[in-house]
C-alpha cells in the first residue's frame, strides 16, 4: 500500500456499492521510494501523465477505466455521455464543465486547482455527474442546470439526489473584486452566507456556500449534501492551488457506476 496515496472520498457515497469515486491527493510514493506529484495533464512536459493516471486509478480499483473528461472552459454547459463508443479523444474536444451519464463502467471526471469539484448521484435511476464549478460557472448556476438536465433527460427527482462538494479554495482565501459580487447579489439575497469584506475594497467569496444555495434552489435536500471543507489554498499543502502557486498541477475528481 502506498501510504502517501490516501484517496479522498465522501463517506456518504461509500454507502452505495454500485459507486466508485475518488479525489486525487497531491503526492504519491514512486517505485524508487521517492515522493512524486501527480501529473495528469503533462504540466511539466515529462510525459508521465499516463503512468500517473494508472497509479491513481489502480488505487480506486479501476486501472482500465480512464475517466472521460471534457475541455473545461468555465461555462454552464453540460455534456451528456450516452454513447459508450465515443472515444476519449473525441470527448476531450467538447467544451463543457459538467458531465452526466448512466453508462456503467464509464468513469467521468473533472480537473480542479481551487475551483469547486462536485459529484452528484441519483441512487434510484443510477445517474452520475461530475461538475467543475469555478466562479464563472457558479455565476451561471452550473449546478442548478445540471439538476435541470437530470430531471429533463433521465427523469430524476431533485429531492432524491445526493451531492458531494470536494476540496476548493475557501471563503477564507478567495479574495475577488467588488465587480465579481454583482451577479451573485442579484441571485442570492442572504449575503452573510457567501461573502465578507476583505482588504482594499475587495471581498472574500465562498464558492461552496454559493453552490449549496444553488443546490437548494434546484430542489436538493440539505441532508443529501455533504462537503469535505478543505481549503485548497490554506488548509493543506497536500492539494494543488492556483491562487497560492500560480502554475501548478490539478486535482482529479472522478466517479463511475460499477459494471
Amino acid at each position: 500500500m502506498n501510504t502517501l496515496l490516501k484517496k479522498i472520498k465522501f463517506n456518504q457515497f461509500e454507502n452505495f456499492p454500485e459507486l466508485i469515486h475518488g479525489i486525487s491527493p497531491r503526492y504519491f510514493k514512486n517505485d524508487q521510494e521517492g515522493i512524486e506529484e501527480f501529473n495528469f495533464r503533462d504540466c511539466d512536459g515529462s510525459g508521465k501523465t499516463k503512468d500517473h493516471s494508472k497509479i491513481f486509478l489502480e488505487s480506486l480499483g479501476i486501472a482500465n477505466r480512464r475517466p472521460v473528461v471534457v475541455d473545461q472552459v468555465h461555462s454552464d454547459k453540460v455534456f451528456i455521455l450516452e454513447n459508450a463508443d465515443r472515444t476519449h479523444n473525441e470527448i476531450v474536444q467538447v467544451q463543457a464543465d459538467a458531465l452526466l451519464t448512466n453508462l456503467v463502467g464509464k468513469a467521468i471526471g473533472v480537473f480542479t486547482a481551487d475551483c469547486l469539484p462536485i459529484l452528484i448521484y441519483d441512487p434510484r435511476l443510477k445517474v452520475i455527474g461530475a461538475i467543475h464549478a469555478g466562479r464563472k460557472g457558479s455565476e451561471q448556476n452550473i449546478l442548478f442546470k445540471v439538476v435541470r438536465e437530470m430531471v429533463s433527460v433521465y427523469g430524476s427527482c431533485p429531492e432524491e439526489l445526493m451531492v458531494g462538494f470536494g476540496p476548493a479554495i475557501g471563503g477564507c482565501c478567495y479574495e475577488v473584486g467588488a465587480d465579481c459580487l454583482q451577479p451573485f447579489q442579484t441571485q442570492f439575497k442572504d449575503a452573510k452566507d457567501w461573502f465578507r469584506p476583505g482588504s482594499s475594497g475587495k471581498y472574500y467569496l465562498d464558492l461552496l456556500a454559493i453552490n449549496k444555495m444553488d443546490a437548494e434552489r434546484a430542489g436538493l435536500m440539505q441532508g443529501n449534501m455533504f462537503s469535505l471543507d478543505h481549503c485548497t489554498c490554506c488548509s493543506s499543502p497536500q492539494m494543488f492551488s492556483y491562487r497560492r502557486e500560480g502554475k501548478t498541477g490539478r486535482i482529479l475528481t472522478t466517479i463511475m457506476l460499477r459494471p
